[in-house]
């Protein structure tokens, strides 16, 4: 029996209980996860399979993803009701550490994952990356013409022409962490001011990339699994790493974490060695996602890339995380 609920919901009372009767409470873990439900549903599938437990499985919605659950586990500091975060990225997983609410776990196979990609102390491991990237109509737009620089996304030129989410959420938030973590915060509000003046917001990433798609906007700032899934379906959209010609490019691996207190301990570091194996990354890697493994050792389809390929910003998630917030105070104002 697997049960899908959604952030904002209620839990129904028989899970506070303890669980349906004929569940075994070792062998059960509850997840909060900001990943997509089409996608992370087939990944518990595997686990599941793979690691003889039962996946309970709670969501976030577009809008607030990340954000949503990263609060609601702060919540539930008292009395936590889940047992891993699967984050879709890696800004709140580190906030949470920062809290005192991690778990440090570490095995043989979190030790097969590149240490960038890693808490060294075992709070949170790192696994199939994705990017950010600016995306393009191939209709209106030659890839030459896309802008390769945070500079030349401001130029007049593109006034109102460039789509993003919206940046208090979700990895447009963490991006804009990075920027203000690699910018002093003069250079960092001056662009930004120009961005939400001239950049037309939306709800997600995946929105934005559909505008591309449609025409309704020749360029959008997003992430490479949203531009995946409309380029594999044929639409006329392509990308370019974001700033790959100057700072360089912002990777968003997924993370996972074993929440402090939480009421299976042994079921979760299961699970965590389950999602973390290779055939994980592989299947990611195969999906409309395209997500990219962060072992080399994983095989991809021809038409991805490794992300050893790309110009990476050369910050580490740590100071990345520690700057959000502050980027997003600037933000709102």
């Amino acid at each position: 029996m697997k049960w899908r609920l959604r952030g904002n919901r209620v839990l129904v009372f028989f899970w506070l209980l303890g669980g349906p009767v004929g569940i075994s409470i070792a062998d059960e873990v509850v997840v909060y996860t900001s990943v997509d439900e089409i996608l992370s549903s087939r990944v518990f599938e595997i686990v599941e399979q793979s690691a003889d437990i039962e996946v309970r499985a709670v969501y976030d919605s577009e809008a607030t993803k990340t954000t949503g659950l990263y609060l609601r586990i702060l919540q539930e500091r008292s009395n936590p009701r889940a047992d891993i975060f699967w984050n879709s990225e890696f800004s709140r997983t580190i906030l949470l550490k920062n809290e005192g609410m991690l778990r440090a776990y570490r095995s043989e196979i979190t030790a097969s994952i590149p240490s960038r990609f890693r808490d060294p102390r075992g709070y949170w491991t790192g696994f199939s990356t994705r990017a950010r990237v600016v995306a393009y109509n191939t209709e209106a737009v030659a890839e030459e013409e896309v802008p390769k620089s945070a500079d030349d996304l401001a130029m007049e030129k593109w006034k109102g022409k460039i789509a993003w989410a919206n940046p208090l959420f979700g990895t447009t938030a963490t991006h804009c962490g990075a920027l203000f973590a690699l910018w002093d915060e003069k250079v960092f509000r001056s662009r930004i001011n120009v961005w939400t003046s001239n950049f037309r917001q939306v709800a997600g990433n995946g929105q934005s990339a559909e505008l591309v798609a449609r025409g309704a906007v020749p360029l959008a700032l997003t992430d490479t699994d949203d531009v995946w899934r409309l380029k594999l379906k044929g639409e006329p959209i392509g990308m370019v790493p974001f700033d790959e010609a100057g700072a360089g490019t912002l990777l968003i691996p997924n993370t996972v974490a074993i929440l402090e207190g939480c009421p299976h301990p042994e079921a979760a570091e299961n699970f965590v060695d389950a999602l973390l194996a290779p055939e994980v990354e592989e299947f990611l890697a195969a999906s409309t996602s395209r997500q990219m493994p962060v072992r080399e050792s994983v095989p991809i389809p021809e038409d991805l890339e490794s992300w050893r390929r790309i110009s990476v910003l050369d910050l580490d998630y740590e100071t990345i995380a520690k700057n959000v917030d502050l980027a997003m105070r600037i933000v709102r104002e």
